[in-house]
């Protein structure tokens, strides 16, 4: 699949009077509750979660309180967060390792990389974050690997040269503001032929193809009342470029195009594997609120099935990449 320049997009809605059951899309209005929609969807597991929270995928369970959050039944998080968990932690080969979680979050994935026998530092920005995670350490089996957390800013956290075997920047590289010299710093602290993992995703490779599928499960879904989300227009054109305008510039905050991190990651870093995975349905997933819990797991399985044949075919772009390199034991440029 061709890696696409960011997408230029216009947006055009015709002013005029809501018809009775047509929806009457205000760009500005439009744009404003989906970037308000993003951040609080993204927000929602610390705002949310209450005082027991633990995000441990060995003992899940349902939270119904976290209406907004993934972590609300534990189906949905058997088809996100614990598959994500696995296809890092299957990516790093040998023992003991000395390994740096950056932008932990709740630490699911540390804890688990620590039952495996690694000595993990978790880092995030946030401190509800940063409680729940040390809360599920607390309560939780941690295995025979050290694990801790700390609040830090990594930008400006100061770590030890060439102390770490592995650094994993899990969907949050492409968040912070200078990712070149975030990757320079992980190449610093990495041990003389460490290792990088990089998952993330990247919203700007969103094509129209890929839009038009996300209309089709979204708008039988908010026509059922069945979809928390802003709503789409009835008109699939306008819904179509909505939908790209939410993915690629709905978000006020700058976020991280695919170039802009596959560039330093390749020119740092040895390439080991890239691979793309299903993602787009998370936010699908995300969003949905069917009563009957039976009938939403099966719905949430059916849309990750069919973006991963339609990402197989090549109908769809991908948005989430997965790259694994090992530390350049000399930097291009730099000779």
């Amino acid at each position: 699949m061709p890696l696409s320049e960011q997408p230029k997009i216009q947006l055009f809605y015709k002013s005029g009077a809501q018809a009775r059951g047509i929806v009457v899309v205000d760009r500005r209005t439009s744009a404003s509750r989906s970037r308000a929609h993003r951040r609080r969807k993204y927000q929602t597991v610390a705002r949310e979660a209450p005082s027991n929270f633990v995000a441990d995928l060995q003992r899940l369970r349902n939270w119904p309180s976290m209406k907004g959050s993934l972590w609300r039944r534990a189906s949905l998080v058997k088809l996100t967060h614990a598959p994500n968990a696995r296809l890092l932690t299957g990516s790093i080969s040998g023992r003991n390792l000395k390994i740096l979680d950056v932008g932990c979050g709740t630490g699911c994935i540390s804890l688990e990389l620590s039952r495996i026998g690694h000595d993990v530092l978790g880092l995030d920005l946030n401190e509800r974050m940063i409680e729940i995670a040390t809360r599920t350490k607390k309560t939780s089996n941690s295995g025979s690997g050290k694990l801790k957390y700390e609040m830090a800013d990594f930008d400006k956290w100061v770590g030890t040269t060439g102390a770490y075997d592995v650094v994993i920047f899990s969907r949050v590289l492409h968040d912070l503001p200078d990712p070149e010299n975030a990757l320079l710093k992980a190449q610093r602290i990495l041990k003389s032929r460490g290792k990088i993992l990089c998952l993330e995703y990247a919203y700007n490779m969103m094509d129209k193809k890929t839009a038009a599928w996300l209309y089709q499960i979204r708008k039988p879904l908010e026509l059922q009342d069945w979809y928390s989300s802003p709503h789409l227009p009835d008109d699939p054109r306008k819904g179509v470029d909505l939908i790209m305008h939410e993915a690629v510039t709905g978000r006020k905050q700058h976020i991280n195009t695919f170039q802009e991190m596959i560039r330093p990651l390749k020119r740092l870093f040895h390439q080991e594997a890239f691979s793309w995975h299903t993602y787009h349905f998370w936010d699908v997933l995300s969003d949905l609120r069917i009563p009957n819990p039976r009938m939403e797991e099966r719905l949430a399985t059916m849309v990750k099935n069919l973006e991963e044949y339609l990402l197989g075919t090549g109908e769809i772009q991908p948005a989430l990449f997965l790259y694994k390199g090992t530390k350049a034991r000399q930097i291009p440029g730099t000779e």
